[in-house]
């Protein structure tokens, strides 16, 4: 009997350790540049510790709302799925392609660049959380449900979603991001020259901070809400000065100019922040 028990205790520790251990995926990113991720939930992407790919659970912090549109309680397809019964001793296939993570992801490289496809819908999945290095070139598409964490990084980046927020913190660009119906706030830690930042939600609001000593040429547009800022704008000359009429269309430099950056927004408020 107490053989039988430590044999049934041994066989509980390993299938624990090999729970835990499917809570995470790595992968090598050596000769990536950049990596494109299209999902369809809500993904937060930090700074990781090494050159490779992380997947982890997904971590609620104060950046998740209550009001966030794309918060579940399932956990369906998260990296805790429970486990099916009825498919016990079968393998899910998808139609959007081969999972070869075994999280129900497909990657796939491309010269320099790493693409991954989240196979799950937005009902399967709870949420993503990645890792990857603070200078990897990052595009992401969240699709008509995720909305997008990013943080720390020092890369390119793309964002797009359809109805959930972007929140980017401690980035330097460039960046371009979209979102229908979201929020978009984004803190610069320092802005990137090399190439236009251009920030744009048609129905909710645009939020930057920038550094007080921040070169850039502006381009400030609402088109039914307003405009506001602590800077204090540097107008045009008047040979320069065009006509914006029903636009609403605010052009200015930053600290006798920069880099282009454009925010806007078509019914929501645009701020504009110094820090």
């Amino acid at each position: 009997m107490k053989r039988t028990g430590i044999i049934l205790n041994v066989i509980a520790l390993l299938s624990f350790v090999f729970t835990y251990a499917q809570e995470d995926y790595t992968k090598s990113l050596n000769g990536i540049t950049k990596v494109k991720i299209e999902t369809n939930t809500k993904v937060k992407i930090i700074v990781g510790s090494s050159n490779e790919l992380k997947f982890s659970k997904y971590e609620l912090d104060n950046l998740d709302h209550d009001h966030d549109n794309c918060d579940h309680e399932h956990d369906a397809g998260g990296f805790n799925e429970k486990e099916n019964d009825r498919a016990k001793g079968l393998k899910p296939v998808y139609a959007g392609g081969t999972d070869n993570t075994g999280f129900g992801m497909s990657i796939e490289q491309e010269g320099n660049v790493l693409r991954i496809k989240d196979l799950k819908t937005w009902m399967q999945r709870s949420g993503l959380q990645i890792y990857l290095p603070k200078t990897m070139d990052i595009h992401l598409d969240c699709g008509n449900m995720g909305r997008a964490v990013i943080k720390g990084f020092s890369s390119e980046i793309e964002v797009n979603t359809n109805i959930g927020n972007i929140d980017l913190i401690d980035v330097t660009g460039p960046i371009t991001a979209h979102t229908n119906t979201g929020t978009i706030d984004v803190d610069f830690a320092s802005v990137n020259q090399s190439s236009p930042i251009t920030l744009s939600s048609s129905t909710g609001v645009v939020d930057v901070s920038l550094p007080a000593n921040t070169k850039a040429d502006l381009e400030l547009r609402s088109t039914m809400g307003s405009v506001y800022t602590d800077f204090d704008l540097q107008k045009p000359s008047e040979d320069d000065m065009k006509v914006v009429g029903a636009n609403r269309k605010i052009e200015s430099k930053l600290n006798n100019g920069g880099v282009k950056i454009v925010l806007r927004s078509s019914t929501g408020n645009v701020y504009l922040r110094k820090k």
